[in-house]
């Protein structure tokens, strides 16, 4: 028998920190040779596993696309192979066997229902640990703005200072900024005229030796930051740093363009909005509302004129709860998800505990730094201002340690509470459903379904993973694996499940 072998770390720090690419590969050849299997190849990513993408994953894709005779992957648990849904759900579609050799499983599309959902639970888990460390990062990119300081990096004509984190002008580039607002203000050049002008000014990208783009000039002239304000997420801050051009300038510049340069924003939200595709044309479903108060669902047409009809929200909402009504789980199955979620918060315990030693072996070390300095100070070995610059420095750093170890904190915390409410939604998503208003029901559909297809009045739901499990074994006898000689006869039957929308 023919197989792979995968192993992962997911930062070249957790490499040299005993995170072991070897011992990972000792475990996988070793189980190899004692179930009979041949290894056909090996592929090792020593990268971030946030984003999809990583090289030796994306060959190994290749490599058991290609090979039919190879369908076997060994690994060593779960998150060495994917901390990202997408890369769950790409593996589900290659149709392997994959080995998680230290968590004692195989799954394969001949697993057994149950099997299925407790591994996307563990996917799911990560996945939400990885975003809710995401989350804290723009909570504090969030804050940082609200304080008037740019969060990002720096935009063409600024540079960002490493020890005050703030936004100073490049001497540079900032005259040529200013010349392209001048230039465009005088309504004399165009954005063409003006991408010539600043190839001749030699205003290029700062990672490279290209040009800046017709796009990026437009760029350029529309972003306020340039006047003193800036925009993040949506919103505009007034900003600490120092403006290039005055805001008379800009609003002249933005006047040319025909616009204020204010975003525009479409302040209604409509309850199922975003999860409805059109039967006929496979068009998106817009909403609207009609007389001022009646809410209806329709195709956008975008591929010209179609047939669907108009569904009012209150007869999409009373399907919506028969969907929702087959999302039910036995006793037997909740007890082996807690202990899922139990064995999945172990694992993210460990990872959170190692990253935060790190960091704080890092902040000690600036400690030192400080303490020793300190000692220079006193004994006259270093002035003062030189020891106001690197108390300055180093404290900064300590600082940014300690905002990252309370994100990781937080992390662990939601991802126990993320755990918490995928139990809860298992058991009693029907209920909770119910008791809603449209809003409210909009975002717990958001959670369990994804592009459901409306033809004429038919509704044809599609379940997000793990949910999807969760419908095809919601009997009990197929839970527990007491299957007929057929097994996909259940799967089959509550999978192509549609309703019927009342009129």
């Amino acid at each position: 028998m023919k197989c792979v072998i995968y192993a992962r770390v997911s930062s070249r720090e957790q490499e040299q920190e005993g995170f072991s690419i070897l011992a990972q590969l000792r475990l996988l050849r070793g189980y190899a040779a004692e179930k009979g299997y041949e290894i056909h190849e090996e592929f090792i990513d020593i990268e971030t596993a946030k984003k999809t993408g990583r090289i030796q994953f994306g060959k190994m894709l290749d490599y058991i696309g290609s090979e039919p005779s190879c369908r076997t992957i060994l690994v060593e648990k779960t998150d060495r192979l994917y901390r990202n849904f997408r890369d769950y759900v790409t593996m589900d579609d290659l149709d392997a066997e994959i080995h998680f050799v230290k968590e004692n499983s195989i799954i394969s599309k001949d697993s057994r229902s149950n099997d299925k959902l407790v591994h996307g639970i563990k996917v799911v888990i990560a996945k939400n640990y990885v975003d809710n460390l995401s989350e804290e990062v723009k909570k504090g990119m969030w804050e940082k703005a609200e304080q008037g300081e740019w969060p990002n990096k720096a935009p063409l004509g600024y540079l960002n200072n490493k020890e005050t984190h703030q936004l100073e002008v490049d001497p540079d580039r900032a005259i040529i900024i200013v010349s392209l607002f001048e230039l465009y203000a005088s309504g004399e050049y165009s954005i063409t005229a003006l991408f010539q002008k600043a190839k001749e000014f030699g205003l290029k990208y700062r990672t490279s030796d290209r040009h800046c783009s017709r796009s990026n000039i437009e760029r350029i002239l529309k972003n306020p930051i340039y006047a003193g304000t800036f925009i993040w997420n949506g919103k505009q801050f007034p900003g600490t740093h120092e403006p290039i051009i005055s805001q008379e300038l800009f609003d002249k510049v933005q006047m040319k363009f025909g616009n204020s340069g204010k975003p525009k924003y479409n302040s209604k939200e409509f309850a199922f909005k975003g999860i409805l595709t059109c039967g006929h044309c496979g068009c998106t479903m817009t909403a609207e509302i009609k007389k001022g108060k009646y809410i209806y669902y329709r195709c956008t047409n975008g591929k010209g004129k179609c047939e669907q009809d108009y569904i009012r929200e209150e007869k999409l909402s009373e399907i919506m709860a028969e969907v929702v009504s087959q999302i039910r789980i036995a006793p037997e199955i909740a007890e082996r998800i807690r202990s899922a979620l139990r064995s999945s918060l172990d694992t993210e315990k460990d990872y959170r505990n190692k990253e935060i030693a790190k960091l704080k072996r890092q902040y000690d070390k600036l400690q030192v730094r400080l303490d020793q300095c300190y000692i220079d100070k006193i004994e006259g070995r270093i002035d003062t201002n030189f020891w106001k610059k690197q108390y300055d420095r180093w404290t900064a750093e300590q600082n940014a340690i300690n905002s990252r170890m309370r994100k990781f904190e937080k992390a662990t915390r939601n991802y126990y509470e993320d755990g918490v409410e995928f139990l809860e939604l298992a058991q009693g998503a029907y209920s909770l459903y119910v008791s809603q208003n449209p809003a409210e029901q909009g975002k717990l559909l958001r959670k369990l379904l994804s592009n459901c297809s409306i033809k004429d009045l038919t509704l044809y739901p599609t379940y997000r993973k793990p949910f999807n499990f969760i419908v095809e074994g919601c009997d009990s006898d197929f839970w527990l694996g007491d299957r007929d000689s057929n097994p996909d006869s259940t799967v089959q039957s509550r999978m192509s499940c549609h309703w019927t929308i009342p009129q």
